[in-house]
């Protein structure tokens, strides 16, 4: 229960805090108790860092993930790769999570257009990797 109030309280915390202007963000973190302000300022160099990354091949590459992991037939195998992915390489269980999120959530209305955009872009994506991949094929039958 005390965690699922800390969340509402992080997650409300941050809807409020996406509209302050810097000044008001510096205020407010400082405001903070310690460990509250440790996870914002650990949120804050998260998000710069994803900044930088490419969404379409993050969820390419967490889709590859999620398709070995459906491989798998036994639950307590798949329980035991993923704790050792938490354990072992924690960016594929993140990109897999992600992936998940983006690509196999609902297509209503009450799905962010953001996500909408970015999970068609990807599909876009994909596409021109299969056409791309038939053309060569057909080039390569048609020079043998």
């Amino acid at each position: 229960m005390r965690q699922a109030l800390e969340q509402d309280w992080l997650l409300r915390f941050l809807r409020e805090f996406a509209l302050m202007s810097e000044e008001e963000r510096d205020a407010a973190i400082v405001a903070l108790p310690q460990e509250a302000r440790e996870g914002v300022i650990a949120l804050a160099e998260a998000r710069e860092a994803t900044a930088r990354v490419d969404l379409i091949e993050v969820l390419d590459a967490g889709q590859g993930g999620l398709e070995k992991l459906y491989e798998l037939i036994q639950p307590a195998d798949l329980f035991a790769v993923i704790n050792l992915a938490v354990r072992e390489q924690p960016s594929l269980v993140v990109e897999a999570l992600f992936a998940a999120v983006v690509l196999h959530r609902g297509w209503d209305e009450k799905v962010p257009a953001a996500f909408v955009a970015l999970r068609e872009r990807w599909h876009w994506h994909v596409h021109e990797q299969l056409t791309a991949a038939r053309e060569r094929k057909d080039d390569n039958a048609a020079s043998a």
